[in-house]
């Protein structure tokens, strides 16, 4: 059964409707017995928790279908992820439980003490790495994806040359902060592998975008990925695309996530340099009736807070 109260305890980022989505995916697949679940970026392992729960109650669930949960858990000191450990970490009374070492901040020992009964049951089976030395190893059907970690299309690239292609046919991937100003060509990316059939989107929860896949990944797939992501004009022009393309499915709270869309657009032709483009772009946004609301201009604050870019930020947290 679907436990809020223990995934409340375990302090994170996604929505309740985000937790009741992932629970409700996990428990509802139907599994083989070689299928097998696989989550990026779990931090303390909120999301994780409702994976497990999900993927416990599922009837046809085996004793070989499993949870495999993959992240650095760790980051710079002195990067930008340090103050999100830091102040979660506080709001569960667990900051005793963060390791130092030269500079890095290790929050694996809070990921276990959260996650204890699933790891020792072997439901779910952690992996400390980076998405650049991830490896699916063992893992030779995938059923259900779960990607926090990668913001852009550099570090998704890892994950679609070695996990993709594991995925069956019909398989879920859901995109955690698909819906974010951060996440340009992630964003980009996505929208490029429903456009070439990979891919369709389901709904939304949250940032969240829920997909089915419909297609393998192959090297030739990826190769025209490459192609895409490579032109700045392409990027921008995907995640127009993007939009309307969201408007087409069940959308939650679109007048807050949709126009971090526009936001990621505008995030990227900055980035870019191209500041009349960029300047253009915003009229368009309102020309599509779109108002600034206090969510979206918050957005956009943060966006100025940082110069328009978190690349060197999240390169010095998992270098």
């Amino acid at each position: 059964m679907f436990d809020p109260v223990k995934i409340a305890s375990i302090p994170g980022m996604i929505e309740p409707i985000e937790q009741q989505t992932l629970y409700g995916l996990a428990s509802q697949l139907s599994l083989r017995p070689e299928d097998q679940m696989v989550e990026f970026g779990s931090f303390f392992g909120r999301s994780t928790e409702c994976l497990a729960q999900g993927l416990r109650d599922n009837p046809q669930r085996k004793a070989s279908n499993q949870l495999h949960a993959y992240d650095s858990f760790g980051c710079a000191v002195q990067g930008g992820f340090a103050v999100h450990v830091n102040s979660f970490a506080k709001s569960g009374n667990v900051s005793n439980l963060l390791l130092k070492d030269e500079g890095r901040l290790n929050f694996y020992p809070v990921f276990e003490h959260y996650l204890a009964e699933q790891i020792e049951s072997a439901l779910v089976r952690p992996t400390k790495k980076e998405i650049h030395d991830s490896e699916a190893g063992e893992i030779h059907q995938i059923v259900l994806m779960h990607i926090d970690s990668p913001k852009f299309y550099d570090e998704l690239r890892y994950l679609l040359e070695r996990f993709f292609p594991r995925l069956r046919n019909g398989a879920l991937v859901v995109f955690q902060d698909f819906y974010y100003h951060w996440s340009a060509t992630l964003i980009a990316a996505v929208e490029a592998m429903r456009q070439m059939h990979i891919l369709e989107y389901r709904l939304s929860a949250a940032s969240s975008l829920v997909t089915q896949i419909n297609r393998t990944i192959d090297a030739e797939v990826i190769a025209e990925l490459d192609r895409q992501m490579a032109n700045p004009a392409q990027v921008t022009q995907l995640i127009l695309k993007a939009i309307e393309e969201s408007k087409k499915i069940q959308i939650d709270r679109p007048e807050i996530f949709i126009p971090r869309l526009w936001l990621a657009a505008y995030q990227h032709l900055w980035e870019q340099h191209k500041s009349e483009e960029a300047t253009n772009l915003i009229a368009k946004f309102f020309g599509s009736g779109a108002k600034l609301g206090q969510s979206v201009l918050n957005d956009y604050l943060e966006m100025m807070r940082f110069r328009f870019s978190i690349r060197n930020l999240y390169e010095l947290d998992h270098s």
